[in-house]
């Protein structure tokens, strides 16, 4: 942090030279004040500079952002599935689908099982308070598989609560079977696998659940196999690799996955928008009003690596460079995206130019730029910015130095200053004595003293 000039203590003599003598410390403290004005300026100015490269790394972590973004719709979304009868499935693809057409089949949509407490148990009319059995232990089985359940405050609302908390694969929940005026509240508990479960509840000695419905297996073909449709407990079934399907209801439908680059638009508006914000960033320090990095050899260093990014070129393929894909630059600077080139042009020339940050094309190069810029440790900003801190510290070091050499000056004037302030006193005290006698002789001589 920059320090104050000391300003010289005010100084209060007893002789006549008193005043003159506190402007001798004022310009002596003044002098030598100087050099520590210019190294506060000069830290001023660092601090400044360091700000300024601040919000530069931080423009540029944006902008290597918006090319990982790039990368990601390049690799895992690259295909998209298209259903024929959404009504039948809806798709969705990872980065291991490949392009291809299915005709999918969903014979049963299945059902899961449905369970309620059994008549005759006691009659529950509030569920937080009452419950359907004494007990406070029950084992739950699911498919043969058991689970204790404790319900130490014995209300229906409390089993409920232990059954959905416990790591059983079923939802219970709490329902009213006998109307408002005289409310009969029964568990319900419902399996959340598709398919035959088989469930149960039972105190030390009871049997307490009644199955209302079993449950069916979802079961679908993929192509008109296999002969027997294909079980499953979920609605969500995975078809191909990368390629899932979540089935909707009974029926037949076609599912195409197809490359496409529409993700990758998304990501490159955002990457347009993160360059902007640097030009406009660089262009501060342009010009008469430039800011802090006026002048710096950095702010060159940056331009030209913005250049090198959006100038790449690939001497393969009907896509050869940015501008081919609707990439262009206004007369302010600044990177425009024509959407309806982009669109015109072949999904697989795009991704084939645009490659991958580990595999080629421009998005290799295009970090390999930005890492040089800003890596946290060999980047260019990073260099700066550790070149800066290291001054400022040098700065700060001699601020402190010059800020104790000037309290040793003004003590040291001061003392000095007082010491001769009281030598003139003292010998203006006499001078005046002298006088005075000198007057007073006169005064009697002429009396006829």
């Amino acid at each position: 942090m920059a320090t104050s000039v000391v300003n010289p203590a005010t100084f209060t003599g007893n002789s006549a030279f008193s005043a003159d003598l506190q402007q001798v410390i004022a310009r002596a403290i003044s002098f030598a004040s100087l050099p520590l004005q210019q190294l506060q300026n000069r830290q001023t100015s660092l601090q400044s500079e360091q700000t300024a490269l601040q919000t530069l790394s931080s423009q540029f972590s944006s902008l290597q952002t918006a090319v990982r973004a790039i990368d990601n719709a390049a690799t895992t979304g690259a295909y998209t599935a298209t259903v024929e009868d959404n009504t039948v499935a809806t798709a969705s693809v990872g980065s291991a689908a490949l392009p291809g057409t299915y005709n999918v089949t969903v014979v049963n949509t299945g059902s899961r099982t449905n369970t309620l407490s059994a008549d005759g148990l006691t009659t529950v009319t509030d569920a937080a308070r009452g419950n359907i059995d004494s007990a406070t232990n029950y084992t739950l089985t699911v498919d043969g598989q058991s689970f204790n359940i404790s319900d130490p405050d014995a209300s229906l609302n409390g089993l409920a609560q232990a059954i959905n908390t416990s790591s059983a694969n079923v939802q219970a929940t709490v329902v009213n079977v006998g109307g408002s005026g005289s409310p009969d509240y029964r568990l319900s508990i419902q399996s959340l696998a598709y398919g035959p479960v088989a469930i149960g509840l039972s105190d030390s000695s009871h049997s307490l659940l009644n199955t209302l419905s079993t449950g069916s297996y979802v079961t679908h073909q993929v192509d008109g196999q296999p002969a027997t449709p294909i079980n499953s407990d979920s609605r969500t079934v995975t078809i191909a690799p990368g390629l899932n399907l979540d089935l909707l209801s009974t029926g037949s439908t076609t599912v195409t996955v197809a490359q496409s680059a529409s993700g990758i638009l998304d990501a490159l508006n955002s990457f347009v928008s993160a360059y902007n914000t640097i030009v406009d960033q660089l262009a501060q320090s342009r010009g008469q009003n430039a800011g802090p990095l006026a002048g710096q050899s950095i702010v060159y260093s940056l331009q030209q690596s913005l250049q090198s990014l959006v100038n790449y070129t690939s001497g393969s393929g009907k896509i050869a460079s940015l501008a081919d894909m609707g990439l262009a630059f206004d007369d302010n600077g600044h990177l425009t995206l024509d959407t309806t080139v982009f669109n015109q042009a072949n999904p697989s020339d795009v991704l084939n130019f645009i490659g991958s940050i580990t595999g080629g094309g421009f998005l290799e190069a295009a970090n390999s730029v930005l890492n040089s810029v800003d890596d946290p440790t060999t980047g260019l900003l990073a260099t700066e910015t550790d070149s800066i801190s290291a001054e400022l510290s040098d700065v700060g070091n001699k601020i402190t130095d010059n800020q104790n050499q000037i309290n040793q000056l003004q003590q040291n004037l001061t003392a000095q200053i007082a010491s001769a302030d009281a030598l003139i006193s003292n010998l203006e005290q006499q001078a005046s004595y002298i006088t005075n006698l000198f007057t007073a002789m006169q005064q009697n001589n002429k009396n006829g003293g």
